[in-house]
């Protein structure tokens, strides 16, 4: 078992938001296809950099910032900016750039303008770019990306009628009880309307998730209009979009909280004992919160005063709907999805399709894997002792398995996730996310051994 989280792209657009969300509108009008009169271009070098992004990887647009002039400089500076989670104010030659003919730098700009309205929570703006997004990537002949853009804008076309989410207080930094549960996940309890309810903290969900029935306990306000989200594994699961009024978390009220609303079957799972999930608090809500620290061992969950003293350099980067991580894997640096509510770590057929030396030496065999509303058999390597290095610290994972692809299976996007497994070998892990930071505390104390 290893996923039980959401890696739901709802920070919308393409370049920005072309993860796993494959949400789908009933209401509205059909996904756009692309075109047959327009057969598939290959990106440019231009959006491919924008695309390694995407999975983590500045590098690409780093580099071409050291020459771009113009209209170049202004789209990679700003995919830099988010990258950092750092939305608006817009510039507004962006609108002039999304406005022209040149394809490539048109639906870089759509793309971004689309991201940054969904960060600022301006739900009828980013429905209104990611539209013209799709039919710009229909145009292109890239159908994957004109139906999940399409997916995307009708997503937050749902959320149009309601306000952004936003802080309305918060007390002094403030400690709650945290938990580790059966199958490796962080739980904390939060505050929905008034009324106490356990949660998984999960860095990979996009958004956060109630059940059907909890949401109906907790008096969410359910939006009409049905969609559906991938799980992460194989196919989708139907769910319909909620707003809470209120979310209390460790002192922090927040307000008009999205959730993702999923039916009860699909949160429970074939575990022995039986195992459930009826909510989840996502990355947008941990955003808004600033700066938070788990301490698996201890038991805590923090949300910190911000602290630029302490800020070191960033190591965390936003793109595709997710939060990535620099990891280096056996001494290479790698971009991994930074996934709290994955109980283990692993890489994917990207990192083993750049690595077949590697992959040579190591045994395969079949692993199942398990999401909201379903599971699959994957063919994975399995890496005994792996050597990893994260924010500054040495860890060595007992197992770390490589998922292989499948004849004519797709490389995925990204090259893999870090695990909560990873993250509870130390102390301490604090997300920074107005630096953009991973801090680690010191390692746990190996067991002692007996004989």
């Amino acid at each position: 078992m290893r996923k039980f989280g959401f890696a739901a792209a709802l920070l919308a657009g393409a370049l920005l938001g072309a993860g796993p969300l494959c949400a789908q509108h009933h209401d509205a009008a059909a996904p756009v296809a692309a075109h047959p009169a327009h057969p598939a271009r290959a990106p440019s070098a231009f959006l491919s950099a924008f695309d390694a992004a995407d999975r983590g990887d500045l590098g690409p647009l780093r580099r071409a910032l050291a020459t771009a002039r113009g209209d170049d400089a202004l789209l990679i500076r700003s995919r830099l900016a988010l990258a950092g989670l750092d939305a608006g104010p817009v510039d507004p030659a962006l609108m002039r750039i999304a406005a022209g003919r040149d394809a490539d730098r048109r639906e870089a700009a759509l793309a971004l303008l689309t991201a940054d309205a969904f960060l600022r929570g301006a739900y009828n703006e980013a429905a209104r770019w990611g539209r013209t997004l799709a039919e710009a990537q229909a145009a292109r002949g890239d159908a994957e990306g004109a139906v999940q853009s399409a997916q995307q804008w009708q997503t937050a076309a749902l959320l149009g009628s309601h306000p952004a989410q936003s802080i309305e207080g918060r007390i002094a930094p403030h400690t709650i009880p945290a938990r580790t549960d059966r199958v490796g996940l962080p739980r904390i309890d939060v505050s929905v309307n008034n009324q106490a309810q356990e949660a998984v903290f999960d860095t990979g969900a996009s958004l956060s998730v109630l059940s059907t029935e909890t949401a109906r306990r907790l008096g969410v306000t359910v939006i009409e209009g049905a969609t559906r989200v991938g799980n992460g594994v194989q196919g989708t699961v139907p769910v319909r979009l909620a707003v809470a009024d209120r979310l209390e978390i460790a002192g922090v009220m927040l307000r008009n909280v999205p959730f993702l609303i999923i039916d009860d079957s699909q949160l429970t799972f074939p575990v022995p004992g039986g195992y459930e999930i009826r909510a989840i608090i996502g990355l947008p809500v941990m955003r808004a919160l600033g700066r938070v620290r788990m301490e698996p061992a201890a038991g805590r969950f923090s949300v910190l005063a911000p602290d630029p003293a302490q800020a070191g350099p960033p190591n965390m980067v936003a793109g595709a709907g997710q939060v990535f991580v620099t990891v280096a894997v056996d001494g290479s640096e790698v971009p991994l999805h930074l996934d709290t509510g994955a109980n283990r770590s692993g890489l994917s057929a990207r990192y083993a399709a750049a690595n077949p030396a590697r992959i040579a030496a190591l045994a395969s065999s079949e692993a199942h894997m398990m999401s909201a509303g379903g599971g699959a058999s994957r063919q994975v390597a399995t890496w005994r002792n792996a050597p990893l290095g994260l924010a500054g610290r040495a860890l060595q994972l007992p197992t770390l398995q490589i998922t292989l692809a499948a004849p004519g299976d797709p490389i995925p996007r990204d090259y893999g996730t870090l695990g909560s497994e990873a993250l509870r070998a130390f102390e301490s892990y604090t997300l920074d996310f107005n630096a953009m930071r991973l801090e680690l505390g010191a390692p746990v104390p190996a067991a002692p051994t007996t004989r």
